[in-house]
């Protein structure tokens, strides 16, 4: 049976070693890159056009990677990603499930409004539509941000950049789950308070909260994908959706993800290619 390549961009996530000797524990080819060395045009120097390519690494270098002709190439769906999608099927279970989507020119020239209808003295959660990370997320004052000028400075973004804007909420702890579809993978606490901890999660609560979100949703971005979920107030939120092939691993099970991994590959691959090249 064709077997999954991998292509991994170098010094990207903290367990970059380990991920490496995984792939070679379980028999997978791979290869290292990074982004000013990688060019779509120049693919075949990695692997030849009609191989079975998965990739690990930034958001930006992943873009370049959907560009060639490699199945599936990279799992990170921007359409998909983006809230203006996802929200769509998430949204009675999200920390932010009472939102505005607008542009950051509409954000200041409605800031009044948008300020009153979550009782707020100024600080408002605000983040991309956008997948890509084209700025930080985070809570940002729009009593002192209260021009586009201002706002368009700190976020260095224009006013048509399209915006999620929410009410401040505080976040006790995040975990980080991997997913294949519906069905969870693996999973991992990464944060508590601000304070990084890496720790594997192995059933329990946290599972069954999100096993039972997603079985309830029943949609999901593409075949592998990533679901923060976080702790509110003594309650569990979905935080994000994210990229399989662009989210950092924390203290999740290696071994999972490429096995995942390797199997959603193979059945894209097969899709595609209806079998054919196989032995």
């Amino acid at each position: 049976m064709k077997k999954v390549n991998w292509l991994i961009e170098k010094n990207i996530f903290d367990c970059d070693e380990e991920f490496l000797e995984e792939l070679k524990s379980q028999g997978y080819s791979w290869k290292e890159t990074n982004y000013l060395r990688f060019h779509s045009t120049d693919a075949k120097e990695y692997f030849s056009e009609d191989e079975c390519v998965l990739f690990r690494g930034t958001l930006n270098l992943g873009r370049n990677i959907l560009r060639t002709s490699w199945i599936p190439g990279a799992y990170m769906d921007e359409k998909n990603l983006r809230c203006s999608t996802y929200y769509t099927y998430f949204g009675q279970y999200l920390l932010n499930n009472k939102y505005f989507i607008l542009s950051l020119g509409e954000l200041i020239r409605r800031r009044e409004e948008i300020l009153e209808y979550f009782g707020s003295d100024g600080d408002l959660f605000v983040r991309p539509d956008s997948n890509m990370k084209s700025f930080r997320a985070g809570v940002f004052n729009l009593n002192v941000l209260n021009t586009m000028q201002s706002l368009g400075s700190e976020l260095k973004r224009d006013e048509t950049t399209l915006i999620l804007v929410s009410g401040k909420r505080a976040i006790a702890k995040e975990w980080r789950f991997f997913v294949y579809k519906n069905q969870i993978i693996t999973g991992s606490l990464y944060l508590v308070g601000e304070e990084r901890i890496d720790e594997t999660i192995q059933g329990g609560y946290l599972e069954s909260y999100l096993s039972n979100v997603l079985k309830a949703v029943n949609w999901y971005p593409e075949s592998l994908y990533t679901v923060d979920i976080c702790e509110s107030e003594g309650e569990l939120h979905v935080l994000e959706l994210g990229s399989f092939s662009c989210s950092g691993e924390y203290g999740c099970d290696l071994s999972l993800i490429i096995e995942a991994g390797a199997k959603a590959a193979l059945e894209d691959y097969e899709a595609v290619n209806d079998g054919e090249g196989w032995g």
